[in-house]
């Protein structure tokens, strides 16, 4: 036997029939928030009737607030369309499928709008005139649809039911009997919590992008810290050094007498390394020695720098430090790439000019005169800030070297930024 749970009100969240379905039997198929179809086979012993279990599933669904329509049948078809058209709770018996669907409108079959207008001109209006058609016609006409439409008006299953997997919550939780107190007793307890942790991710081929440590201390209170490395690693040590260092920075304020650990799972990374190019060192071994670099430098002067939207020249972001794959750009050698190493400040420069080009270029440690240039380009910055501008040049100078230089019409004066290597 099949059950259909529909509910023709706001849901108070997409998953609550869902939810309430696997409250009675594991094997659900969801065809989205609303309707959901439930595998009733071998519930006969807990529920001696289909209208007991009807009722305690419209029950359990009051409960919840809701007022869900229950449709019980011996098809999955004939359970779904009956659970679209009718509230509270109807009970289909074995063999009079087609009898009690052949008063309703054929638009619960969902058939779209070109086939919904071309059974209005046949004059077919419910599933009994659908039925009634024949078999054979309907292939002619509609082709692979024609029977399939027919079978689902007598209520006779096209389709297996599909079970939805029930989702899995990678999390492990210690109960302490004693509070402690200090991260070495805690260094100590996160290994017993990570460790299984890690091999059940392990076991269904899932890597942990990001850690939630939730720490229950004893006055009631709790500590969150959320932990996201460069890249998902399944090393139990590697995670044990990432959440102590976190902790280091950001302590409990109490003693502590639980520990939740919860894993966000993404697919295990799987890489093939080449034979040929020198060993790299591996992502755990990066996560650990970023995180290290973040506890040990001030707030947000580690990671990866992050271009802003703007043409201020240097401005840039620090975030999370998460390389991607080099691609080498067509036609170019592998490997290379054209990069400023920004001088910090700028170095103050005597620039000469002749017909409005840089022809000789002057500053501490760049010194020449100019043989070939590209420019000038115009930057200035922020829509809503008009008080700076800058005119840009790139310079190649006769003694050596690839510059970049600008005037600043603020300061009246010329700078070189920087050396293009």
């Amino acid at each position: 036997m099949f059950g259909g749970l529909h509910s023709h009100r706001e849901l108070p969240s997409p998953t609550a029939l869902l939810e309430l379905a696997r409250e009675f039997t594991p094997r659900v198929e969801v065809l989205g928030p609303t309707p959901v179809l439930l595998d009733l086979r071998g519930l006969g012993r807990a529920w001696p009737t289909p209208e007991a279990f009807g009722s305690a599933l419209i029950d359990a669904g009051r409960a919840r607030s809701l007022e869900p329509r229950v449709a019980l049948a011996w098809t999955r078809a004939a359970a779904l369309i009956a659970v679209r058209a009718r509230d509270g709770l109807t009970v289909i018996r074995a063999g009079t499928e087609a009898a009690t669907l052949a008063p309703l409108p054929v638009a619960l079959l969902d058939l779209g709008a070109d086939l919904g207008e071309l059974l209005a001109r046949w004059g077919v209006r419910t599933l009994g005139e659908l039925a009634a058609l024949p078999r054979s016609g309907l292939a002619e006409r509609l082709g692979p649809a024609g029977p399939r439409l027919w079978r689902l008006a007598r209520g006779e299953d096209d389709a297996p039911l599909v079970p939805a997997p029930e989702p899995v919550l990678f999390e492990v939780t210690l109960e302490l009997d004693w509070p402690v107190d200090g991260l070495e007793p805690l260094t100590f307890l996160l290994a017993r919590v990570l460790e299984p942790l890690c091999a059940s991710l392990k076991r269904r081929g899932r890597a942990a992008a990001a850690l939630e440590l939730t720490l229950g201390l004893v006055d009631t209170s709790r500590h969150e810290r959320r932990v996201r490395p460069a890249v998902p690693t399944l090393d139990p040590r590697t995670w044990r050094t990432l959440l102590v260092l976190d902790l280091e920075a950001h302590p409990p304020r109490d003693a502590i007498d639980r520990i939740r650990v919860r894993a966000e799972p993404t697919p295990a990374r799987i890489e093939q390394l080449s034979l040929l190019d020198p060993s790299l060192p591996s992502p755990e071994r990066l996560a650990e020695t970023l995180a290290r670099l973040g506890e040990w430098a001030s707030s947000g002067r580690a990671g990866s720098v992050t271009l802003l939207d703007t043409h201020r020249p240097g401005a840039f972001a620090m975030g999370s430090f998460a390389p991607g794959r080099v691609r080498d750009a067509p036609g170019r050698l592998p490997g290379a790439r054209l990069a400023l190493r920004a001088f910090r400040p700028p170095r103050s420069a005597h620039v000469e000019q002749r017909g409005g080009v840089p022809v000789l270029v002057a500053a501490p440690g760049v010194q020449g005169a100019v043989i070939e240039r590209a420019g000038p380009w115009h930057a200035s910055g922020d829509w809503w800030d008009g008080g700076w501008s800058r005119e840009e040049w790139d310079v190649a100078l006769r003694g050596g070297g690839l510059f970049r230089i600008f005037r600043d019409p603020l300061r009246g004066g010329w700078y070189v930024e920087g050396e293009l290597d």
